[in-house]
């Protein structure tokens, strides 16, 4: 049976496919940003608000309970005096994210967070960030950047598809909604599942597969080259594939 594939990884593809090909060797592409552990925290920790609580109050306390833990957590990994200045700034904008998730409170909760799920009949594995449980069960995702105007970005409808998928076979239920959370502008976003983002998660799937069996791929031209911690080493493979080929 081929191993399975992450939805982590459909992830890193959706970025860029080279980066499955180096992870794949043992080269991580990511690297602790603090501001984002902590703003994971925080979200992550509203599953287990209580009901009329502060959420304001209630943030305050979770980004302190973050700034003690996650060097305990993840030690040499992260850089305290970093930890420290992201924690200031995230302090300055907890009033605007009350302000906008306040309302939409009732969107993600009742949840479970970091929910594993795993499906050897479609090759899918992954860890959900939050797993709203009405029935059908909805998945919902925390993305660090912002959002687009309206609806959500492309590659977040493919993971929820994938997380939609995972969710179908663990529950024999049809999902047809999920949300993303942005935590740092206070929104959360519902989107329909759609058939086409589920062929290309499988789809996807499929080319991951090959590229974890050593076949390097193409990189696409809107690559974020710029700003990849592997680009050293993706122009040295291609700078020695030239010269055999």
């Amino acid at each position: 049976m081929p191993p399975l594939v992450r939805i982590s990884d459909i992830g890193m593809y959706l970025r860029c496919p080279r980066l499955v090909y180096f992870e794949a060797l043992g080269s991580s592409p990511w690297s602790s940003v603090p501001s984002n552990m902590i703003l994971r925290e925080l979200a992550l920790s509203i599953s287990y608000l209580e009901p009329g609580a502060d959420l304001e109050g209630y943030l305050i306390s979770e980004l302190r309970r973050a700034e003690e833990e996650l060097p305990v957590i993840y030690r040499d990994m992260i850089d305290l005096s970093d930890l420290k200045a992201a924690a200031r700034e995230i302090e300055r904008t907890v009033p605007l994210m009350a302000a906008g998730l306040c309302t939409k409170l009732d969107q993600i909760i009742p949840s479970e967070v970091e929910v594993d799920l795993r499906s050897d009949r479609l090759g899918l594995s992954g860890r959900l960030d939050r797993l709203i449980t009405r029935d059908p069960p909805e998945p919902s995702i925390i993305r660090m950047g912002t959002p687009p105007e309206n609806g959500i970005w492309k590659d977040d409808r493919i993971r929820l598809a994938g997380y939609a998928l995972l969710l179908e076979d663990a529950y024999d239920q049809r999902v047809n909604r999920g949300f993303v959370e942005y935590p740092r502008a206070g929104e959360i976003r519902s989107a329909k599942i759609r058939s086409t983002d589920r062929r290309r998660v499988l789809k996807i799937r499929d080319r991951i597969r090959q590229i974890k069996e050593g076949r390097l791929p193409d990189r696409p031209k809107n690559a974020p080259c710029d700003r990849c911690p592997l680009a050293e080493k993706c122009d040295s493979r291609r700078s020695l594939a030239s010269k055999f080929f």
